[in-house]
């Protein structure tokens, strides 16, 4: 058999390096080497080309043939089998891959979320309980100023410059511009359309907006930084806390002029009742004055004791005048005096629900005659009218002692108490010596006579 040295050279250097290559292909596998597929690919067709340049180098035998043959049918084997295991782990691979993502994103969103959640619960509405709307309004300046300094400072948006070149630096800071206006634009419209109804939803709206826009920008390179929705949250909640502290005011303003309604109706009232009184006096006394001068006239004994029974009667009412007047004047004087009534409307609150208030005037029941007017569809009912020589002290310790039952547990100044009747006369007692009758079933003519009506309309 005639060989050609160069060709069988080569060849046998050529399988000895696909062989070498091969096998340390097939062991990177185990170590972790990246490539180690290529790797053995590479060694196989080596090695095949090898045995391609020995073959070449000589006339082969059939034998030689046929073992050429099966050499090459193993290394195809080798590199078929080489290939799907190499396809299969990068399958694996890719699925764990992207499962390692997933999990990533869904820890950073309940990361987001958490810190959100906790900016939130920073910001206490409590904070401001204690401030004036105009105070709130000063505050509310002086953040957005803060805002506008972290955007000028860079602490409201975090950069990450991919490269120093100028044009990835411009990218970014028009990116930037991009992402605060879109996330100012947004909170701004939050902000404008807050109400006690929406508070919280409006957070939730501020947060996604963050996270949107976020993720929007992510691979610009620039995000919105924790800082800065903190300052949003806050923003928020001073604009809720000067709506809330405005209509506060604003109530404040109406029971303070409704109080001075109150005091001009009581000072109009004991100004007239004196008038009334001191009227009357003068003419008892004119009248006296006058049958004291009939009297002396008299002409005989049962004349005079006319006159003298006459004269006696109008000084009785003289003297009815006079307690009158006196006590007229001491509630002048005593600004606390006053009624605690407690009545109720079933037709217009239900059952069990009692306003416990206080008034000022001669006549009490004039005060229940205004609050039965237009406003509600039924009039009140009396439980009880209470007189007392510091009734506001009096009404203070029952609207304190059933402070948790208020029927609106926000507005203090509103006078409703779902509480049972018996508990209301305990209070009372214990802290008033005078007897108080109570009327334990309110009449409510009203309202009984329209359910009677009511149910006579259905029958029909």
């Amino acid at each position: 058999m005639k060989f050609h040295k160069g060709k069988l050279i080569g060849g046998i250097l050529l399988i000895l390096v696909g062989f070498f290559g091969t096998i340390g292909g097939i062991g990177g596998i185990s170590t972790g080497m990246e490539n180690w597929a290529g790797t053995v690919i590479t060694g196989i067709v080596c090695m095949a080309i090898g045995f391609f340049l020995v073959w070449l180098s000589s006339r082969p035998s059939k034998a030689a043939k046929a073992a050429a043959n099966d050499i090459s049918s193993q290394a195809n084997a080798y590199f078929d089998e080489a290939n799907a295991y190499y396809n299969q782990k990068r399958t694996e691979i890719d699925r764990y891959r992207n499962s390692l993502k997933q999990e990533i994103s869904d820890l950073e969103n309940q990361r987001d979320s958490l810190l959100a959640q906790s900016l939130v619960e920073d910001i206490n509405l409590t904070d401001y309980q204690d401030m004036k709307s105009d105070e709130i309004k000063n505050e509310l300046s002086m953040l957005r100023l803060r805002q506008s300094d972290m955007v000028k400072t860079g602490d409201a948006v975090d950069t990450n410059i991919l490269s120093s070149s100028s044009k990835n630096k411009r990218l970014v800071t028009n990116q930037t511009k991009q992402l605060l206006r879109c996330f100012n634009a947004e909170c701004t419209s939050i902000v404008d359309k807050v109400t006690v109804r929406n508070v919280d939803s409006s957070r939730d709206k501020i947060v996604r907006s963050f996270d949107t826009l976020n993720k929007m920008f992510k691979d610009d390179g620039v995000q919105l930084t924790q800082a800065f929705l903190k300052t949003k949250f806050e923003e928020l909640s001073l604009a809720y806390s000067y709506l809330v502290k405005l209509e506060e005011e604003k109530e404040q303003r109406r029971a303070i002029r409704e109080q001075m309604v109150e005091e001009e109706k009581v000072r109009k009232e004991i100004e007239r009742a004196k008038q009334k009184i001191e009227k009357e006096e003068a003419q008892f006394s004119n009248e006296i004055n006058k049958l004291m001068a009939y009297m002396q006239n008299a002409k005989d004994e049962v004349e005079r004791k006319l006159y003298v029974d006459k004269i006696q009667d109008l000084q009785d009412k003289l003297s009815t005048l006079q307690k009158d007047k006196e006590n007229v004047l001491q509630r002048e004087q005593n600004t606390r005096a006053g009624f605690v009534y407690i009545i109720s409307n079933i037709g217009s609150f239900g059952e069990q629900v009692f306003k416990i208030g206080m008034t000022r005037r001669l006549e009490p029941m004039d005060r229940i005659a205004e609050l039965s007017s237009a406003s509600v569809p039924f009039p009140f009912d009396v439980h009880a009218m209470i007189f007392s020589e510091d009734a506001p002290h009096l009404e203070t310790v029952l609207h304190q002692h059933f402070d948790k039952q208020r029927v609106n547990q926000v507005n203090s100044r509103k006078e409703f108490f779902k509480v049972d009747l018996e508990e209301i006369k305990k209070v009372v007692l214990e802290n008033h010596n005078a007897t108080v009758k109570f009327v334990d079933v309110p009449e409510a003519v009203e309202y009984r006579e329209t359910m009677k009506l009511s149910t006579l309309s259905e029958q029909r």
